[in-house]
C-alpha cells in the first residue's frame, strides 16, 4: 500500500528536490532545441531571456508529471475483460482471485504550450508525454465489485516526453511493484454499481474509464 502518490515524476527523476528535477528538466529542453520553439518569433533572443524562458518551460512541464500511476493502472484494468467478469459475479458480494497474464497499459497527454513574453506571444510548441507500463503476471483479489488487493508482481514503467517537431526530450524507466504503484487503502471500483429499482424503470450510471489503452499479451 501507499501512502503517497507515485508519479509519472518519480520515475523520471526519482525522489530528487523539485529544483533539481525543473533544472535537469530545463537542460534537457535545452539540448533539445525547445528555447528555438518556445521563441521562434524572437530570433536571436538573448541568453538571460533564453534560460529564463526555457525555466518557466521546464517548470510547465514538470507540472504535467503529476500523472498518478496507479490511477494509469486502474484505468486500464477497469476494460480489461477478466478483472470486469469478476467485478460484475461479486458486485453483489462475494470474492474472486483473478490471475491477470502478463500485460501492457499505456496512456498519452498532448498538451500545448504558448509561450508569451510581455504578454506578447513568442512561440508555442507541442509536447508528449507517454506513460508505459509492462505488467508481469499477478493475481487480484476482487471483492464486492472492487479491486481489494494485488499478490506479489512487478511493473516496468517507462515514461517519456518528447516534441513532436523535435523528438525525444526524456525517456527514463523504472521497476516498480505493483502493490506498491497503487493505493489500495480502500477498495478501488472496476464497474459501475449495480441500478437501485424504485419502481420505474431501471437507469445504470455511466461506465467507468477513460482513454486508456490496455493490452494484455497471452
Amino acid at each position: 500500500m501507499t501512502t503517497s502518490w507515485i508519479t509519472a515524476r518519480t520515475v523520471l527523476f526519482r525522489s530528487g528536490a523539485p529544483d533539481a528535477a525543473v533544472g535537469e528538466l530545463a537542460e534537457c529542453l535545452r539540448q533539445s532545441g525547445v528555447d528555438r520553439l518556445a521563441l521562434r518569433r524572437m530570433p536571436g533572443a538573448a541568453t538571460a531571456l533564453q534560460s529564463t524562458t526555457l525555466c518557466e518551460v521546464a517548470k510547465a512541464v514538470d507540472g504535467l508529471l503529476e500523472v498518478d500511476l496507479g490511477g494509469v493502472a486502474v484505468a486500464g484494468w477497469r476494460r480489461y475483460d477478466r478483472l470486469r467478469g469478476a467485478a460484475t459475479r461479486t458486485r453483489s458480494g462475494g470474492a474472486e482471485q483473478v490471475a491477470l497474464f502478463e500485460h501492457e497499459i499505456s496512456q498519452s497527454y498532448r498538451p500545448r504550450l504558448d509561450v508569451s513574453v510581455g504578454g506578447s506571444p513568442v512561440g508555442e510548441f507541442a509536447l508528449e508525454l507517454c506513460v508505459a507500463m509492462l505488467l508481469q503476471p499477478l493475481t487480484a483479489t476482487v471483492r464486492d465489485g472492487m479491486l481489494a488487493a494485488l499478490g506479489p508482481g512487478d511493473c516496468t514503467v517507462t515514461v517519456s516526453v518528447r516534441a513532436p517537431e523535435i523528438g525525444p526530450i526524456m525517456v527514463r524507466k523504472r521497476i516498480i511493484r505493483a502493490a506498491t504503484m497503487v493505493d489500495l487503502r480502500r477498495p478501488i471500483p472496476l464497474v459501475a454499481p449495480q441500478p437501485v429499482s424504485l419502481g420505474g424503470p431501471a437507469v445504470s450510471g455511466p461506465p467507468l474509464g477513460g482513454q486508456t489503452r490496455s493490452r494484455p499479451n497471452r
